[in-house]
């Protein structure tokens, strides 16, 4: 039970770092890509802020329950939030934190299981 914490936690918590470099990196090759952002003012960072407090609350939850079939659930939950959230203003970014934020959900879940499995063998 200790080692499913620990290791839930660690990955989950590695999971909220990657959302937030992935973040960067989306921003920082968009305005390469496209230049300087379609928005201004701080709408965008308040957006960005509430889907970060989102996934960090969901990721902490994911780590804390036990393997199970709510896992996805919630993972999907979260990226269909994120979506209905950002879609009015925000389209494109709408679609990359959903996603981003649900496929790093879910991938943080599988490995802390399996790592929760090797490390009771």
């Amino acid at each position: 039970m200790k080692i499913r914490l620990i290791s839930g936690l660690a990955v989950h918590a590695l999971g909220c770092l990657l959302f937030v470099f992935l973040s960067w990196l989306g921003f920082y090759l968009y305005t390469q890509l496209f230049g300087a952002l379609g928005s201004v003012g701080i709408a965008g960072a308040k957006a960005w802020v509430l889907v970060l407090y989102a996934d960090a609350g969901t990721n902490l939850l994911l780590a804390l329950l036990p393997p199970g079939r709510i896992k996805p659930v919630l993972c999907a939950i979260l990226g269909m939030v994120v979506l209905l959230y950002l879609l009015p203003h925000h389209p494109l970014r709408a679609i990359y934190f959903s996603l981003l934020a649900a496929g790093l959900s879910w991938l943080a879940a599988l490995l802390g299981q399996k790592l929760t499995l090797r490390l009771q063998a």
